[in-house]
């Protein structure tokens, strides 16, 4: 009867209200339902459904005494329904019962792709860690710590065993890209909750719900599947418009990613992987990209239930869309480009645009693959042949941007890479930087301190990039300095900054790990060992083996191993840079104070300097490098503010220096002082922000701006934003 009603009825009245919020709650209460519709029908459903189809009355407040997810809807008339609420109440006591035979649910899901047979359903946390008095309580704690994302739609949206475009169940049916596919791009209707944590966080929204994912889709290589959540009229609201990553961050979203955590995770096929399990790798990635200053996809770790049932820990970010650089670069999604690879079994790769166009992807390989050539790379980066910006030839790469990108992934000997698993993004009415890239799915890196990828060289790929780039000498220094700057004084890259960036990630999970474990940990052992037995892992099992090796056997060792690997690829020049001491004390590349009274001295061999931010050696036209003719030569000892006049009390100091060593330069060091009298105040040691304002390539401010375009107009002639 009232799926006939909601077939042929139109949704306008108000939800139902409820008496009790969505949230996490310890003991037992009663809910009430109420309508601000007088002398209307109340119905509800307490699995998921929509209570317009499969609904049961209200006739009196309900009790909640465990892990529930509630949906109510008011039958105004016979042909008027309200929109429907929806609510969880998450019980933590309720983690440690949950069972393998839920009501309603099947007893297999999906059937293998690449083996035969179907695979088994798992729904049970395992009772190994529940029923022990001591990883029980590290439950019930864990999953307090990170917020809780609900997802709640009726049970065959995601297990209808019907092949069915329309009924069928997305996780039977996971269009895994090997196989017929089927499933793959089927939608289905969810209500999506955000609850707890550290922002207090509290959302619901109805949405429509997908899979997530390439080969992690296949049942027998990953039970565990990822979701990506899009917002659309159809569904819901067209945008979501919340906070998800905190007041910080983007607040409108046309779409979610529920990252799952394939590679190097408890419930990988290959116990070589899951030995190695640390859900830290992926996310280590976009933050050491953040650290270095370029944009990321932003994400969290949150606890995710299915219709009340806990499904594991999860990464909620970004998906990296026209909608992403929208709404990071202040513009509208019709001026966005974003380009991924599309990978054929590990073979062919060819770029693709997920959003826009290919067409200045293509102008940009072709520019670099002409190189060396001079012109080339000048266009390449925006500027004629003379090196000075110049209109008719809009940046194409975000040269930094791309070092910083590939320092990250061959640091990280990122053996599923670069065939797959990045994005490149570029405006094409800006036009102001060029192609950024940006880190995505890395969960492949970390592994072998001695791991070296530098040798990955695919044709129209990052990789193939770097190799062609390397050839143009103003490119390969500058991607000494960048490479200089991030290896080393506590740069992202060195030792203590890459563990410290570790750490800060394993400190937000390490209590919600063992709710993981009790979830996905005896997969292997219990349900389908696929290649190789598994045991029950757990946090202070293999887990904490491993993070022991990390950090006391990778850590400590790789900056000074991958600097190597460079040197031998002709990557990095031997010629060490520059040291630059104030009284004597050796600092680092953050902002410093510096006394008009300070020993402001170098050490290094045949040191050429600047004061004025200029670089003191040009590689223009010439790779075997000309000095500058404001560079000054450095003699051992030499107090560089008492053979300077005229830079005391400088807002600012730019100090540039590089070593020549038998014709070999090391990489140009860059430190930044504010210099100031003794007598006065010593000055905060960070670098002022700049005034705000456009600048073009060269530096140089440049006025009147079309804001809503991001082009500028100078002396008639259109000018791009840095």
């Amino acid at each position: 009867m009232l799926s006939g009603l909601l077939a042929c009825g139109l949704t306008y009245a108000e939800a139902p209200k409820f008496s009790m919020p969505h949230g996490i709650y310890h003991e037992r209460f009663y809910l009430s339902i109420s309508s601000p519709v007088s002398n209307a029908v109340i119905y509800y459903t307490d699995d998921g459904s929509d209570p317009r189809v499969n609904g049961q009355l209200y006739d009196g407040s309900l009790n909640i005494s465990s892990t529930s997810v509630i949906r109510s809807a008011v039958l105004v008339s016979d042909t008027v329904w309200s929109e429907v609420a929806t609510a969880s109440y998450i019980f933590p006591q309720s983690l440690l019962t949950q069972g393998n035979s839920p009501f309603g649910y099947p007893r297999y899901w999906g059937k293998y792709c690449q083996i035969s047979g179907t695979a088994i359903a798992d729904y049970e946390m395992d009772p190994e860690i529940t029923g022990n008095k001591t990883y029980s309580t590290y439950v019930t704690e864990g999953i307090l710590t990170l917020p809780i994302v609900s997802l709640v739609t009726d049970k065959g949206n995601l297990f209808n065993r019907e092949a069915n475009e329309e009924t069928g169940g997305i996780y039977i049916f996971t269009g895994c890209p090997v196989g017929d596919g089927t499933g793959r791009g089927w939608e289905r209707p969810v209500s999506f909750e955000m609850i707890g944590g550290s922002d207090n966080h509290d959302l619901t929204i109805d949405c429509c719900l997908k899979l997530h994912g390439g080969h992690g889709r296949l049942p027998e290589k990953n039970p565990k599947h990822a979701f990506r959540l899009h917002f659309k009229s159809e569904y819901g609201p067209k945008k979501l418009k919340y906070p998800v990553f905190g007041e910080q961050g983007p607040n409108r979203f046309d779409a979610l990613v529920l990252r799952t955590f394939f590679g190097y995770s408890w419930q990988h096929w290959d116990n070589s992987q899951r030995i190695k399990a640390q859900y830290i790798r992926d996310i280590w990635t976009r933050e050491t990209q953040a650290k270095m200053g370029d944009p990321i996809s932003k994400g969290q770790y949150v606890h995710l239930f299915l219709n009340g049932l806990y499904w594991g820990m999860y990464n909620l970010c970004e998906r990296v869309s026209d909608d992403f650089c929208a709404q990071h670069f202040d513009s509208v999604e019709e001026e966005w480009d974003v380009t991924e690879v599309e990978d054929t079994n590990g073979q062919n790769h060819a770029a693709i645009p997920t959003y826009g166009t290919i067409d200045a992807w293509n102008h940009m390989a072709d520019l670099i693959y002409e190189l060396p050539n001079h012109s080339s790379y000048m266009h390449l980066i925006g500027c004629g042949s003379d090196g000075k910006p110049n209109v008719k030839y809009p940046p194409f790469l975000d040269v930094d941007n791309f070092i910083h990108f590939m320092l990250i992934n061959l640091y990280g000997g990122n053996t599923d890479w670069d065939h797959h698993n990045w994005y490149a993004y570029r405006n094409r009415f800006w036009a102001d930087n060029g192609f950024r890239f940006i880190c995505w799915d890395s969960e492949n890196v970390l592994v072998s301190p001695t791991e070296n990828v530098t040798s990955k060289n695919n044709r129209g790929c990052p990789t193939g990039f770097m190799n062609r780039l390397m050839r143009q000498g103003i490119f390969a220094h500058r991607f000494h300095e960048e490479a200089q700057r991030a290896l080393t004084h506590g740069g992202p890259l060195t030792p203590e900054s890459a563990q410290a960036t570790w750490d800060s990630l394993y400190n937000v999970i390490h209590l919600a790990l063992w709710d993981e474990s009790a979830r996905w940990g005896d997969y292997r052992r219990d349900i389908h060992p696929y290649s190789s037995q598994g045991t029950l892992y757990k946090p202070d099992g293999a887990y904490a083996t491993e993070r022991n090796r990390l950090l006391n056997q990778y850590f400590p060792f790789r900056t000074a191993t991958f600097i190597q690997q460079l040197r031998n690829k002709g990557w990095f020049p031997k010629t060490e840079a520059p040291a630059v001491f104030v009284d004597d004390t050796e600092i680092g590349y953050e902002v410093q104070p510096l006394s008009t009274e300070s020993r402001l001295t170098m050490t290094g061999s045949n040191i050429y300097y600047t004061l004025d931010g200029s670089a003191p050696v040009s590689w223009f036209r010439n790779d075997a490098g000309a000095l500058s003719p404001t560079a000054k030569t450095y003699s051992e000892g030499q107090n560089i503010l008492e053979e300077n006049a005229g830079i005391a009390l400088s807002d600012t100091l730019t100090l540039r220096a590089i070593c020549n060593v038998n014709g070999e330069w090391s990489p140009i060091v860059t430190f930044r002082f504010v210099v100031y009298d003794p007598d006065g105040v010593s000055p905060v040691a960070e670098e002022k922000p700049k005034a705000e304002g456009v600048f073009d390539l060269q530096g140089r401010r440049v006025t009147g701006r079309d804001l809503r375009r991001g082009i500028f107009i100078v002396n008639g002639k259109k000018v791009f934003k840095r």
